[in-house]
């Protein structure tokens, strides 16, 4: 975490306090990751020590979303419940390209590849939207079963069946 900013460049060689009574902008990164009270049930069935099969819940949000999106399912969140600092998604380093990525080909645009508050947000509402997506599917398929690892191994694996797997080019043209 980066240290607050005391003292800025005046002129070559003067240096000044910088004034802290003035609002800055937040860090990239700043804004909590909500997530939908009403899919409480289904994240503390995934997450519990005892039956769980995801260790932290940003684990859980991330599969979340990527299923959401695969799917095309976006819910907002209309009821927010427990949010959780962006920085805990450090802990994969796929984090912001995953973002990016989303972005990219939700909107077929840069413009939520810019490093500002308004591109961050929009970022951050979609993984929301798609994470509450992938949850839904989630608890619909959980509704008469335990949401243990068996349930995600089998949903898993079902529907691994639906996509199909590209045959890659190898006709590589001379330069």
């Amino acid at each position: 975490m980066a240290k607050a900013l005391v003292f800025e460049e005046a002129n070559n060689e003067t240096y000044r306090l910088v004034n802290t009574s003035t609002k800055r902008r937040s860090q990239p990164g700043m804004r909590r990751i909500q997530r939908a009270a009403d899919k409480e049930d289904i994240i503390k069935s995934l997450t519990s020590e005892s039956t769980g099969v995801f260790r932290e819940i940003w684990r859980l949000l991330l599969f979340s979303a990527i299923l959401g999106f695969k799917y095309g399912k976006r819910e907002r969140l209309a009821n927010p419940g427990g949010g959780i600092d962006q920085q805990t998604f450090g802990n994969t380093p796929s984090w912001p390209g995953i973002l990016h990525l989303m972005g990219l080909v939700e909107t077929s645009s840069t413009e939520l590849l810019a490093s500002s508050e308004e591109a961050e947000a929009a970022r951050i509402q979609m993984f929301e939207e798609y994470a509450n997506g992938g949850l839904a599917l989630l608890k619909e398929r959980s509704a008469n079963t335990d949401a243990g690892f068996e349930f995600v191994a089998d949903f898993v694996i079902e529907h691994l069946a639906d996509t199909p797997t590209p045959t890659p080019n190898l006709n590589f043209e001379p330069l």
